[in-house]
């Protein structure tokens, strides 16, 4: 037996922020999740596999575009050709009560619905397989889903598909598991999604996150893909596969020593012909060390330095395959101080602020995006956000007039 597991596509994404690009390497960039979930069909039909499995998030966005939902059929056609099952879950970004779908997908394609269903093949080698697994009814699965999960059919192999999140005890939005749950089933596979990072949270039987096929922020970097399965002595072997042909990376620059931006866009220069990257790869630089006046420091923390370096070295981040997302100097984290104020008050009136309630309220709308939505929930955006709103509030404290009381 032979089968593909991806999951999140997040075909149509926006890749918003990115105007500084080139023309031609945007539309590649805008056109990159495409491209990334054709190496996937590609793949499938080289290997001739038995079946493919999408763990949700096939789409970026509930408003789904006819490009998008045309490619797809597309792809399923050429799959159904070839006579090659496809078994797709939809998760909290293209979630079944938005699927405003206006085409019929081809008859090789098995959508799973809001509960647990189990679809089971027969191979042409005359196993049986037994898949498992439901799609999102809404954006939020906070319930456990496993206890409707059945055990192992009287099947020679049985898979499981969910989309969602090891369990950590509050807050859990996405469909929340635990790996002795997932283990009890005694499936042979677990096919998961949602997190963008491949993860290996059980060796045999594997339970696995392919992550997602194309990295889409400078958050997911790394090489993106899916796995394509053999089976092989009553085992399910998993091997890797790269699909994305743009990469994202972060890196640091030393600019020890340095007192201008002219001597810092001279050191990046040479940073670059030192460090290229094998394929296209969108870079967030953070430089350290480095000593600035206030007015040239403003102009990198705003971006206008960085615009300039763009144009004027268009040649060398060619050559380098690096293209420079942001350039951020990382400054001394100066202590956070009420002056004329009792600081045990100050420190109170954080904690107050501070609130996981607060911070909801302040996000407000924008929880509505399903991108944000996901970045927001992170259990760690409340020790990422505190110390940067800290550090901005000091440095405009730094700047007020000592004298006014």
């Amino acid at each position: 037996m032979k089968f593909i597991h991806a999951a999140d596509l997040h075909l149509d994404s926006p890749f918003l922020g990115l105007t500084g690009l080139p023309s031609s390497l945007l539309a590649t960039v805008r056109q990159s999740t495409f491209t990334a979930a054709t190496k996937v069909f590609d793949q499938a039909l080289a290997q001739q596999v038995d079946f493919v499995l999408l763990a949700g998030d096939l789409f970026d966005r509930a408003e789904q575009s006819v490009a998008a939902q045309a490619y797809l059929f597309q792809q399923f056609d050429r799959l159904d050709q070839a006579q090659i099952p496809v078994i797709v879950s939809f998760g909290n970004h293209d979630y079944l009560a938005d699927q405003h779908q206006t085409v019929a997908y081809p008859k090789n394609v098995t959508v799973l619905g809001s509960q647990v269903t189990t679809k089971t093949l027969t191979l042409a080698d005359g196993e049986t397989v037994a898949i498992s697994g439901f799609s999102y009814p809404q954006r939020w699965v906070a319930s456990d889903p496993l206890p409707d999960f059945p055990v192992h059919a009287a099947t020679d192999w049985h898979i499981g598909m969910l989309h969602g999140a090891v369990a950590t005890g509050s807050d859990d939005h996405y469909a929340p598991f635990t790996v002795d749950e997932l283990l009890s089933k005694r499936y042979d596979y677990w096919a998961l999604g949602h997190i963008h990072h491949r993860q290996t949270l059980n060796q045999q039987p594997p339970i696995l996150y392919a992550g997602n096929t194309q990295g889409r922020a400078i958050n997911e970097t790394g090489a993106k893909g899916a796995y394509l399965v053999t089976s092989d002595h009553g085992h399910l072997q998993p091997q890797f596969f790269s699909t994305a042909t743009i990469e994202w990376a972060t890196a640091t620059l030393d600019a020890a020593n340095l007192t201008t931006l002219t001597a810092l866009g001279t050191r990046l220069t040479d940073w670059l012909a030192s460090q290229p990257a094998a394929q296209p790869t969108l870079t967030a630089l953070t430089v350290t060390h480095l000593q600035l006046d206030a007015t040239d420091l403003t102009s990198l923390r705003q971006g206008e330095w960085l615009n300039l370096y763009l144009r004027t070295h268009a040649r060398q981040l060619k050559a380098a395959h690096r293209y420079l997302v942001s350039v951020t100097p990382q400054v001394q984290p100066q202590a956070l101080t009420a002056p004329q104020l009792d600081q045990q008050y100050w420190d109170q009136g954080a904690a107050a602020v501070f609130t996981p309630a607060n911070l909801q309220a302040t996000f407000g709308k924008l929880a509505q995006e399903p991108a944000l939505a996901d970045w927001f929930t992170q259990a760690t955006q409340d020790a990422t956000l505190r110390p940067q709103a800290e550090q901005v509030l000091a440095e405009l404290m730094g700047k007020e007039d000592p004298d006014v009381s």
